[in-house]
């Protein structure tokens, strides 16, 4: 592979020329000595929007006909408009630029253009390496609302997004380059995943201890290649601590749109699985209960031991188990989790805790701007999937997203006193959470 760090203005060309002939991005990664997660990284960050046109008054938002606040090209500018997706975007490398149907293409396309990414790959080495340049007023706006945004939502990307929407014009990897170089007012121990060290951990045995035949990982990913079109949902119990009579947290985590449904359960058995899971039920409906449990995905913990509880509950249930010590396999439920941890660390009992406590740590994490949904939170994607009424009578509702909090905060002075109880100076520190 290339020893230079950066991509070279040709590379960028070579790499424009051979996505508009069509070319994979392995075929690409020979072409340049450039490993395919690098190109991929490049042709994500710097890929240009074209939206189809409004010819004709036709407006390409797919809620523009029942909209009260529509008007010509409202698509441009509005947050919650949405587009239909192509279905050939879902494949590397994302792009469109040597579809052959593109001129007639009533969807939202984007193009990978050397001539741009040089441009902002410029613009923004200019601006790191001059430093701070902003206004006075940028400076105090960062240094006040943003740095405030950040802290309490643990999210650059979200706090940027929502502070550009007033005008401004700063950018996610400027920011986290002028943390780290200690410009502004907040720190790196101040972030998310500060505080992890890698470890060189012994392989784990992940031989199933149990005949799983036609529902291990192997057969998950079988499945999923066959039914690309199928909805996947994860499930996983946190614990606080560990008892007979301590309660648990029950997650499911919609896969492609990284929506959080949390309930508290007062044991960590399959029969409170069970009955949480039907009452979940019995609120979407069995119809919306099967779209979500197409493929179901979980561990091989006791709380989730017999397969057939869950396919009583949905003919249209496929289970199927991860490796046992491989939460990896289920990683995108391991990260919603972190949500879950900003506000209750592990080592704290959950027994104090009530449904409402967990709807709102829900309720902010589902709120949060992502940039694997390009730049739209789960809740401007959720009502595909579940019914927004039936949310409402769950507990589950949109935050406003200046108001996000994911701290200890979140649940007011019971939980600071719950982790306080649990948790002595050094373990707070290592849970990367801040209690003053």
């Amino acid at each position: 592979m290339a020893k230079n760090k950066h991509l070279s203005d040709t590379e960028r060309k070579t790499i424009e020329n051979l996505l508009n002939e069509g070319c994979n991005l392995t075929l690409i990664s020979y072409t340049i000595s450039r490993s395919v997660s690098t190109i991929s990284r490049e042709i994500e960050k710097h890929k240009q929007i074209i939206f189809p046109s409004c010819f004709n008054k036709s407006n390409p938002c797919l809620k523009y006909d029942n909209c009260t606040n529509r008007f010509f090209d409202c698509f441009k500018t509005c947050i919650k408009a949405e587009f239909k997706k192509c279905e050939k975007l879902n494949s590397a490398p994302h792009i469109c630029n040597a579809c052959e149907t593109q001129k007639y293409c009533r969807c939202v396309r984007y193009y990978y253009k050397a001539e741009k990414a040089i441009k902002e790959y410029k613009e923004v080495l200019s601006e790191t390496r001059r430093g701070l340049h902003y206004t006075e007023y940028e400076l105090e706006i960062l240094n006040t609302d943003l740095v405030n945004l950040i802290l309490t939502t643990k999210s650059i990307y979200h706090s940027v997004i929502v502070i550009n929407k007033r005008g401004f014009n700063f950018k996610e990897s400027t920011i986290y380059d002028q943390i780290e170089k200690g410009l502004i007012n907040i720190s790196s121990s101040d972030l998310p995943r500060n505080n992890r060290t890698k470890k060189n951990k012994k392989e784990p045995n992940k031989d199933y201890k149990r005949n799983l035949e036609g529902l291990t990982y192997e057969d998950y990913n079988i499945y999923k290649d066959n039914h690309p079109d199928a909805v996947e949902t994860q499930m996983d119990t946190v614990i606080g601590i560990i008892g007979a009579d301590q309660k648990v947290i029950l997650t499911l985590e919609i896969v492609e749109i990284k929506f959080l449904i949390a309930f508290i359960i007062d044991h960590n058995n399959q029969e409170e699985v069970i009955n949480k899971l039907n009452e979940f039920k019995n609120v979407i409906t069995q119809e919306v209960f099967d779209k979500l449990v197409e493929i179901f995905l979980t561990d091989n913990g006791s709380e989730f031991l017999n397969p057939d509880k869950f396919t009583e509950l949905s003919k249209n249930c496929h289970i199927f188990y991860c490796h046992p010590n491989s939460s990896n396999e289920k990683g995108s439920i391991e990260n919603v989790h972190e949500f879950i941890r900003r506000v209750i660390p592990k080592g704290v009992s959950l027994n104090i805790y009530n449904q409402d406590d967990i709807n709102k740590i829900c309720n902010n994490a589902n709120s949060l701007y992502k940039k694997a949904l390009d730049g739209k939170c789960p809740f401007d994607l959720v009502e595909k999937y579940i019914p927004l009424d039936k949310l409402k009578i769950l507990g589950f509702k949109r935050m406003d997203e200046d108001k996000i909090n994911l701290t200890p905060y979140l649940l007011g002075d019971k939980n600071i006193k719950n982790i306080l109880k649990y948790l002595n100076k050094d373990m707070i520190k290592k849970a990367n959470i801040t209690i003053k």
